[in-house]
């Protein structure tokens, strides 16, 4: 198999202690199977609020509702012992779903007892008794959320109680809270989440990390899928023709897996390493397939990034500069030039800053990082 074929995309990735395999909030379609180690999901509690952990066995999937239903991850899975994961696309999983009934069968008995016990946290959060009241808990599941800092599901939930309760009990209180998370005041108005990134990220920085998985090819499964996950299937190899996977050259150091290290060492607050890691990705002289150009472009503007954590603002001006200048197409930019833009704030040149928030929410208006460009550049112009 090739890296990055669109056919037989399954890569094995190795993962050190301490390493981050996804953070929640993350987007990607990716499945992922622990093969040895040992990973913990890290989610918040539904009626509570508080941390859960949940360990990862040898041959179990993970990541598989977040990448089935294509929505942000729910967890962080963190590394706790040196692990090797097999990476799924979503039609490797298909194909192999096709061939394994058993793998079918196991997933629906746990996928049916997580939502029953989905359904019991929900009532329990609602207060529901034996009297349901549906405009009360259209309000509280707005309030659960509101609470917990997931803005996005609080506006939604508001804006439904308004549309089926105009002027109803809690209709006044509804308007303010969307008010208040259109304007950036609600994030003012509550505490943290519990489960966030190890570096304490800017409150202005609010913009969604790139996902550690996106367009990243590692080096490839040696084996038959089927034979990697012999203690997970239980199965024979009758359905290894379509997983099948040629012997490769040596391994190599890559830049998929370089990039990784350096995001993974950036996670841990060790931005020197990190940022060696990134120039040794922009030195190199040959990329193989377009993730690796990919990759190269994310260097770019990880570099500005780490450089911004650091503090060293006119070498990150350089560094996003740059990512501009060589990559003008690229998808990157609009974040870059929100970072400009948060850079020129801090170095109080105002104008420019002004102008580059200008220019991110002429680009992105509708997106979350334009809203944020939105509120930062009223509370620029307020001052």
């Amino acid at each position: 198999m090739s890296n990055g074929s669109p056919t037989q995309g399954i890569t094995t990735r190795t993962y050190k202690p301490g390493s981050i395999v996804y953070f929640e909030n993350d987007k990607s379609e990716n499945i992922y199977i622990l093969k040895s180690g040992l990973i913990i999901l890290t989610s918040q509690k539904l009626e509570t609020g508080e941390e859960v952990k949940e360990e990862v066995r040898p041959g179990e999937f993970f990541g598989v509702k977040s990448a089935l239903g294509r929505y942000p991850r729910e967890e962080t899975a963190q590394v706790i012992k040196e692990s090797v994961v097999l990476v799924l696309t979503l039609a490797d999983f298909e194909r192999l779903i096709l061939k394994n009934v058993n793998v079918v069968l196991k997933m629906l008995r746990i996928f049916s007892n997580q939502l029953r016990r989905i359904g019991r946290a929900v009532r329990e959060v609602l207060g529901e008794t034996s009297t349901i009241n549906p405009e009360e808990e259209l309000f509280k599941i707005g309030e659960y959320y509101y609470r917990a800092g997931r803005f996005n599901q609080a506006r939604y939930a508001y804006n439904k109680y308004l549309d089926y309760y105009p002027n109803a009990k809690y209709s006044d209180l509804a308007t303010k809270r969307i008010r208040e998370i259109d304007s950036g005041q609600a994030e003012s108005n509550i505490a943290p989440q519990p489960v966030k990134r190890k570096e304490v990220e800017p409150s202005t920085e609010e913009l969604k990390d790139f996902t550690l998985d996106e367009d990243i090819d590692s080096m490839p499964a040696k084996e038959s899928v089927v034979d990697e996950m012999d203690d997970f299937l239980g199965e024979n190899d009758s359905a290894s023709s379509d997983f099948d996977i040629a012997d490769e050259s040596p391994k190599h150091e890559d830049i998929s897996s370089m990039f990784y290290d350096a995001m993974s060492l950036y996670s841990q607050s060790e931005y020197e390493s990190a940022l060696q890691i990134y120039k040794k990705i922009l030195n190199q002289k040959s990329l193989k397939n377009d993730a690796e150009n990919k990759i190269y472009q994310k260097a770019h503007f990880e570099i500005g990034r780490t450089y911004f954590k650091m503090g060293q603002y006119n070498e990150a001006i350089e560094a996003f500069s740059l990512l501009m200048k060589k990559f003008p197409q690229s998808e990157l930019n609009v974040n870059a030039l929100y970072h400009l833009a948060m850079i020129y704030e801090v170095k109080k040149q105002f104008d420019k800053a002004k102008s580059y928030y200008q220019k991110v929410i002429s680009l992105a208006a509708k997106e979350e990082i334009g809203k944020q460009a939105s509120r930062r550049l009223k509370n620029l112009e307020s001052r």
